[in-house]
């Protein structure tokens, strides 16, 4: 059993200068490929790339691509170790086990993801299989990153602030390391997340792909000002036409700079 030091450790290498930033492509197991997955962004190769050139921390993953793929990029993996897909049931999600922990550290994973749905009515079997992972994953000195989904009929609006920020006390409860969460788009709501997180790292959670960039990287920049440890991003990256250039103008202002000296680097 790791040390909380130990984690903390192996989490700081998975960041530059205190700060993280995640490329994540697990949306073909998660959505409708042939809608998200449009243009080169079908091939993992090319997202992959994009993960090296851009300088991402860490590349977030199922097991296929981390298996076909992983072994010729040196970014770190993430690795996704449960999943769906949109041809379940929608009004109570359950995202079954897909890989075990011992496989993702075969295969070199440096952290864990996993997805846990806060009001679903298979919230118990999902917390059980979530314990086992987080035990297992800490046993082998790696951090685990928890998707923390508010989802199913008990859930009215899965963005209203106390939702998120119970959602947050959750996964710090349940032992996850890193929070990979929705932002509502109030800054004050997302400080209170950070908060009710505790010792948890935040993660903002990429989202669909949206149409203007520059109130996409004002999104990044009011969630690193309330205190972020990073960003988990995938359409918003791989589905720009200039997708490095994000990556940089999302460092640019998790080095303290404004959105538009960030933009500057899509010119």
């Amino acid at each position: 059993m790791s040390t909380q030091k130990e984690i903390e450790k192996a989490i700081a290498k998975l960041s530059t200068n205190g700060k993280a930033l995640y490329l994540a492509q697990d949306q073909g197991l998660e959505h409708a490929a042939d809608v998200e997955l449009t243009g080169e962004s079908s091939n993992p190769d090319y997202v992959f790339n994009i993960a090296e050139k851009g300088e991402i921390d860490a590349f977030i993953c199922q097991k296929g691509l981390a298996e076909k793929y992983g072994g010729s990029y040196k970014v770190p993996i993430i690795l996704k170790v449960n999943g769906k897909t949109i041809l379940t049931p929608k009004d109570d999600p359950y995202s079954q086990i897909t890989c075990s922990v011992r496989r993702a550290v075969e295969l070199g994973a440096k952290a864990i993801g996993f997805t846990n749905f806060v009001g679903s009515k298979y919230q118990s079997q999902i917390f059980d299989d979530f314990r086992k992972i987080q035990e297992e994953a800490h046993d082998f000195g790696l951090p685990v990153t928890s998707w923390m989904y508010p989802r199913g009929e008990a859930i009215k609006d899965e963005k209203a602030s106390g939702i998120l920020q119970h959602s947050a006390r959750v996964g710090l409860e349940l032992g996850a390391d890193m929070l990979k969460m929705s932002y509502n788009g109030n800054q004050e709501d997302m400080k209170k997340q950070i908060k009710f997180g505790g010792k948890a790292k935040m993660l903002m959670a990429g989202g669909a792909k949206t149409k203007n960039t520059k109130e996409f990287l004002q999104q990044i920049k009011e969630v690193d000002e309330a205190g972020a440890f990073g960003f988990a991003i995938g359409r918003n990256i791989w589905l720009h036409d200039k997708p490095v250039a994000v990556t940089k103008a999302i460092r640019d202002i998790q080095n303290g700079k404004d959105v538009y000296t960030a933009l500057k680097r899509l010119e």
